[in-house]
């Protein structure tokens, strides 16, 4: 029985998560040259915060896939593939479809990035267990100092991953990029 892709990204991200957290800890104690005691609240609260924001983001990127095809199939027969009846190596690959992948990074810096960040800001907040007045006050607070730290990593991420990676690989892309954030946010969460 294999493993529906949603779950199995969940999963990628969950131990991701869970390593990149105790990372985050690890080196915010050498920092501040104290012993390293693992949080393990700590630990709960981000690798639970993975489990719920993980397949929203897989349905997110699925759709905008969906929408967005990052490939046009090629329009007519190579003179190879009228001669021999065999598709011309060179040319069977899908063209790359550049004003629906331009769009698709657009969208992606732009919404997803915005909604992932107060959805992160939001999820940590409550498994916390702070009054929403709290939580309100770090979504304003937290909001662009995140934003302005993933315009670093992300967008690079995204023209990667929407001209080079195959859709099947691109959630193990993101998701390696993602010890690096998960860290930053880690360290950035307290």
């Amino acid at each position: 029985m294999s493993v529906p892709p949603i779950a199995k990204a969940t999963l990628q991200a969950t131990v991701i998560n869970a390593g990149a957290n105790v990372l985050a800890q690890a080196i915010k104690a050498y920092r501040n040259d104290i012993p390293f005691e693992l949080d393990t609240q700590a630990l709960m609260q981000f690798t639970t915060c993975g489990l719920i924001t993980t397949p929203l983001n897989y349905i997110w990127q699925n759709n905008l896939e969906a929408t967005f095809p990052g490939t046009r199939p090629q329009d007519a027969a190579s003179k190879h593939e009228i001669k021999t009846g065999q598709p011309d190596p060179a040319t069977s690959k899908p063209a790359l479809n550049v004003t629906n992948t331009v769009t698709k990074i657009v969208i992606d810096q732009i919404i997803g990035a915005t909604w992932n960040t107060v959805l992160f800001i939001l999820t940590m907040g409550l498994l916390r267990g702070q009054h929403h007045e709290v939580v309100l006050t770090q979504i304003r607070e937290e909001f662009w100092p995140i934003m302005i730290a993933g315009f670093k990593l992300w967008p690079f991420v995204s023209v990667l991953n929407f001209t080079v990676v195959p859709v099947d690989q691109r959630l193990l892309v993101a998701s390696l990029f993602g010890v690096v954030w998960a860290v930053y946010l880690s360290l950035m969460s307290g």
